[in-house]
C-alpha cells in the first residue's frame, strides 16, 4: 500500500502540473527577424493574428495558438504542448502503473470469485457473496480493459514525443 500511495500522490502531482502549466504560446514578434535569409512561406493564424512556427496550431477550445501542440485534452481541460508534455507523459505512466498494481492486487480475488461461481453455478439468489463476486469480476475486467487501452495510449504518445 505504501508504494501504491506514493505513486498515487505522484499521479495527482503530475495531473495538477499538466492542468496548470501553460502549454506554450507563440513567441512575441516571431517571424520578424531582420536579415532572415529563409525564404519559407510563413504560416499565419487568422484568429490570433500572429505568424505561427512549425507544429504550432490554433486550439478552438482554448482560443489561442499553442506552441508544439499535441492535442486538447478534455480530461485536464488544457492543451498538451511544449511546456506541459513532460507532465502529461508522466501522468500517463503513473495511471498505467496504478492500473497494473490494481490488476495484480485483484487477481487472486478474481480467481476466487470465478472458482466460487463455478462451484455454485451462480444459481443462488439473494446471496451476499454473489453480489460481491460479481462486483469483483466486473471491476477486474474493467481494470484489465483500462490497462490495455492506457498501454496503447502511452505507447502512441511516446512515439509522438520521440
Amino acid at each position: 500500500m505504501i508504494v501504491y500511495n506514493i505513486i498515487f500522490v505522484m499521479l495527482l502531482w503530475s495531473f495538477f502540473q499538466t492542468m496548470t502549466t501553460d502549454p506554450g504560446q507563440v513567441p512575441v514578434f516571431w517571424g520578424f527577424h531582420l536579415g532572415d535569409n529563409e525564404n519559407k512561406r510563413r504560416r499565419y493564424c487568422l484568429m490570433c493574428n500572429v505568424f505561427k512556427p512549425e507544429r504550432c496550431h490554433h486550439c478552438s477550445a482554448c482560443n489561442r495558438c499553442v506552441l508544439n501542440m499535441d492535442h486538447h485534452c478534455p480530461w485536464i481541460n488544457n492543451c498538451v504542448g511544449f511546456w506541459n508534455r513532460k507532465y502529461f507523459l508522466l501522468l500517463l505512466i503513473y495511471v498505467l502503473i496504478i492500473c497494473y498494481i490494481t490488476a495484480v492486487a485483484m487477481a487472486y480475488d478474481f480467481y476466487q470469485a470465478i472458482v466460487w461461481g463455478f462451484n455454485n453455478k451462480f444459481i443462488s439468489k439473494n446471496n451476499e457473496k454473489l453480489s460481491n463476486n460479481v462486483f469483483v469480476i466486473m471491476a477486474f475486467i474493467m481494470d484489465c480493459i483500462v490497462c490495455v487501452l492506457m498501454t496503447a495510449f502511452l505507447r502512441f504518445h511516446l512515439k509522438l514525443a520521440r
